[in-house]
């Protein structure tokens, strides 16, 4: 048995690239980690996820964090204040907070799981692997970029649509009325974010506000041809005042498919969950937690489609830096969130 380094275990995840799809190595790796320091009772899956099982109890918490980064890789160094790295901030520092908070909460009446999954940062396939395996939790608390003071007790939902345009094609130099592919394109374009800022019009917040942007488009296979066919990704992002399905019907009209579909989400700042969390800040930070809404979304909004139970994110980093080239993470920060999710944990499992 070895005797667990949360510095030397994240530096260790940084250095093994693991964009989505290709997490079998660091997958290997958090498994062989969780084994060397006296813990039998973990597992890989098919979506190769690592479930750890800490013990049995009632409530059932669950502690998820994700494995898989964006592409492009980044070089690993600590300067002895921060550590560098893809993954730094979104989201290893917070699946590396989870687990070392997880092994030290044996003792608690709680059922306790720690999670690592795959794929969160493309289709979730591990998180939904996890959700046809694994048992009803109670709580959930996921490991994301929210600074230690701070608790997502909101996410935003997601619909990513991809539209489809055909249009006869004619030379470049015909003077056609005809529209190309490309102006129907355009045109749906500016009708959909025409009706979006219709919707927008009495919102007064960023969390509130429906978003559609143009993620990826493409038209045309010639210099002196019209293009017959387009494309267009847009992405759509949801407040909880609304559904994705009611979304759908009013701005996205015909010849489209759905590509992604995750619903908003929100656990009350009144909930044990977010409450004990509050509770575990003040007692290791002594400052009051502050409850925050995220514009993006989890694998939190996965789990809440099939489960309605309370779900938070916390972790250590500044959610701003996510996915730039500039990741990197305090050590002192991530050392102290470690200690605030136990401390929050212990305090939900108060009296259990």
């Amino acid at each position: 048995m070895n005797f667990p380094d949360p510095v030397v275990f994240l530096l260790e995840a940084l250095k093994i690239y693991s964009p989505s799809t290709k997490e079998s190595e660091i997958s290997n790796f958090i498994y062989n980690y969780i084994k060397s320091i006296g813990y039998n009772d973990v597992s890989q899956d098919k979506a190769e996820n690592v479930i750890l099982k800490v013990k049995d109890g009632s409530p059932k918490v669950y502690m998820i964090g994700h494995m898989d980064t964006v592409p492009g890789e980044l070089p690993v160094f600590y300067d002895g204040n921060n550590i560098y790295g893809r993954g730094a901030v979104d989201a290893k520092s917070s699946l590396s907070a989870l687990l070392h908070a997880a092994i030290n909460l044996k003792d608690v009446p709680c059922g306790i799981k720690f999670i690592a999954v795959t794929d969160e940062e493309r289709l979730s396939e591990g998180m939904n692997e996890i959700i046809k395996h694994e048992e009803k939790p109670d709580y959930a608390i996921f490991g994301e970029p929210t600074g230690i003071n701070n608790v997502a007790v909101s996410y935003k939902g997601r619909l990513l649509a991809k539209l489809n345009f055909k249009a006869k094609p004619y030379h470049s130099s015909s003077p056609i009325e005809e529209k190309t592919a490309f102006e129907l394109m355009i045109e749906k374009i500016n009708e959909i974010q025409n009706k979006v800022r219709g919707l927008n019009a009495n919102v007064t917040s960023y969390f509130d506000s429906i978003t559609a942007q143009v993620v990826q488009c493409g038209c045309g296979d010639s210099t002196n041809k019209t293009p017959a066919d387009a494309f267009v990704y847009i992405d759509i992002r949801v407040p909880p005042k609304f559904n994705t399905f009611d979304l759908e019907k009013i701005l996205l009209g015909d010849n489209y498919q759905i590509e992604d579909r995750l619903e908003p989400f929100s656990t009350s700042p009144s909930n044990e969950l977010p409450r004990s969390f509050f509770r575990g800040i003040y007692k290791i930070l002594n400052v009051k937690a502050s409850f925050v809404k995220k514009l993006g979304t989890c694998d939190g909004n996965v789990l809440r489609s099939y489960y309605e139970i309370p779900i938070i994110a916390y972790g250590p980093g500044d959610s701003k830096l996510s996915h730039t080239d500039q990741e990197r993470i305090s050590v002192n920060e991530y050392l102290t969130a470690i200690k605030v999710i136990e401390e929050s944990i212990r305090e939900l499992c108060k009296n259990r």
